[in-house]
């Protein structure tokens, strides 16, 4: 195979992998409106477990671990796994699915900003134009285009579930390129699923004994297999494939594809109307990220 269809065959995966996010939000909503959150994220991740376990012994990628790569894949479960769908669930309860998706569209230039401090990038002009403007689409979201909104306390606390849910991302993503350093994508998914999935289980389980929780419907357990199979399994070893071979700042500014696929997937089978600013925001969002990240953006990285 050539190396310009091995590079297509990865950006595939990573388009991919965003139209399985989009439809996650989709997929969570339903939940997050019929099961106690802890509840359904454990769900979610029991069923990406299985398979990932199943593909990761069959192929040789679930290695014992050295005590460093313990900590990484433990710090991958308590970020991605766990602190992200707390947060995730907690949101979607509060807000419409496409909502929150232009609000984790703030994630590629969270995590810009973090790798600018702790690699000391120096950006050039377009750089900075890039992230103010996202940053500005961001406001027009949140706040529902009343920016003056978020000094009266009237930005919703579905808002801020999802803006922490965005800060665990940009954790997540930024601990799986040192992560990744001598473990395959399965297995740092593999082993970080597993942190996860048992993190999740102890309020889980709290949720089981307090009561009040009934049997799920057919579309929780479906939305539960989608989030699980597609949404988790496949999606996250893609994407830490991305991480390993390209980078953070450059696989996450993919992500951006999110809100473009959740808004249509939420308009198609929720039925949800996104308001002007919302869609004015996004595409500021998604505009800016493509700014910043144009070739030369960065003028140099400090050694």
């Amino acid at each position: 195979m050539s190396a310009g269809a091995h590079s297509f065959g990865g950006y595939f995966k990573l388009v991919l992998t965003t139209a399985f996010w989009g439809g996650a939000f989709i997929a969570g909503r339903h939940l997050a409106q019929h099961m106690p959150h802890f509840l359904a994220a454990t769900g979610r991740f029991v069923a990406a477990l299985l398979p990932l376990l199943v593909f990761a012994v069959a192929t040789g990628n679930f290695p014992r671990l050295a005590r460093r790569q313990v900590v990484a894949t433990l710090l991958l479960g308590a970020t991605g796994v766990f602190a992200y769908n707390a947060f995730f669930f907690a949101g979607l309860a509060l807000i419409p699915a496409s909502r929150a998706a232009l609000i984790v569209a703030l994630s590629p230039i969270m995590t810009m900003l973090v790798m600018r401090v702790l690699m000391r990038e120096r950006w050039s002009a377009m750089r900075f134009v890039g992230v103010a403007i996202s940053l500005a689409g961001v406001a027009l979201v949140i706040t529902h285009g009343d920016v003056a909104a978020a000094f009266s306390g009237a930005v919703g606390l579905g808002e801020l579930w999802i803006f922490l849910a965005v800060v665990a991302w940009v954790a997540y993503t930024i601990i799986g390129k040192r992560a990744l350093e001598g473990l395959s994508a399965t297995a740092a998914t593999t082993w970080s699923t597993l942190w996860g999935t048992l993190m999740l289980a102890v309020p889980a389980l709290a949720e089981l004994a307090g009561g009040a929780v009934s049997w799920p419907d057919s579309a929780s357990w479906l939305a539960m297999a989608y989030l699980g199979v597609c949404g988790t399994a496949l999606a996250f070893v893609w994407y830490n494939q991305a991480v390993a071979a390209i980078g953070p700042a450059r696989a996450t500014l993919f992500t951006n594809l999110v809100p473009v696929f959740a808004v249509i997937f939420s308009v198609i089978f929720l039925g949800e109307r996104p308001v002007l600013a919302s869609l004015v925001g996004g595409a500021m969002v998604v505009s800016g990220v493509f700014l910043a990240n144009r070739s030369g953006a960065v003028v140099v990285a400090a050694r």
